[in-house]
């Protein structure tokens, strides 16, 4: 039915909450945060976390580049813990150089690619950095199965805008009736297809349960669940 599947990346296709950790955690282990007295893990990321998800979500109104967002975010993290804050550019440049590098995969992503190639056309739509984007899915093997990769920084347009989802059909050379969207995020995937008028298949990770007004065209708890989906199962 469908000729080509779109996804989101992070955390659809991409374990990203394990990409960041482990990005923390070299990060740390470089620049020695574990020699600092009374230091735990815990302390630092209840601290980062709030204050980089500010900076994150707040980054286009402000117009701020990915190694602003996280100098900030360690610069106001290390003032909080009372710690040299003059580290933070360093430690940023630091976190972005793993980041890139690191390429974990959702469970059974990289074998659900490998049985669509060559079936239907597979694209990513993203709201991440292009950058990083492309060099993790390289750093995985499977940046050659796309037909059209788009990502938000690269094109100047966020989901859930309709326009960049159009783009994406434009590269493909379908129309919307002959995709499926599928993604992680109710706010942003979910509300994005809904707006491109595209089928949406909501990945459920977390297995939350559905609010009122949501509605899916399917749902799954596995990516590689959407082999059912395509062999016309919900």
């Amino acid at each position: 039915m469908y000729k080509a599947i779109i996804f989101d990346l992070d955390n659809t296709l991409l374990d990203y909450d394990r990409c960041e950790s482990d990005s923390l955690l070299m990060t740390g282990g470089r620049h020695g945060f574990e020699q600092w007295e009374r230091f735990t893990w815990e302390a630092f990321r209840a601290t980062f976390d709030p204050i980089n998800w500010t900076y994150w979500s707040e980054r286009v109104v402000r117009k701020l580049t990915i190694h602003q967002v996280l100098e900030y975010s360690f610069r106001d993290t290390l003032e909080k813990l009372e710690r040299d804050k003059g580290e933070a550019e360093a430690l940023a440049r630091t976190y972005w150089e793993h980041f890139c590098a690191i390429c974990h995969f959702e469970e059974g992503a990289p074998e659900l690619l490998a049985d669509l190639h060559g079936s239907r056309k597979l694209a990513v739509v993203s709201n991440g950095i292009g950058e990083a984007q492309r060099r993790r899915t390289a750093s995985g093997g499977i940046d050659h199965l796309f037909d059209a990769f788009v990502v938000s920084d690269e094109v100047g347009l966020w989901k859930p805008d309709r326009t960049i989802f159009e783009v994406a059909l434009r590269e493909l050379g379908l129309d919307r009736s002959e995709v499926l969207f599928v993604g992680d995020s109710l706010q942003d995937d979910y509300a994005g297809a809904r707006n491109a008028g595209i089928d949406f298949c909501f990945y459920n990770r977390k297995r939350v349960t559905l609010d009122r007004g949501y509605e899916p065209d399917y749902v799954i708890e596995r990516i590689g669940d959407i082999r059912g989906v395509l062999s016309g199962e919900r």
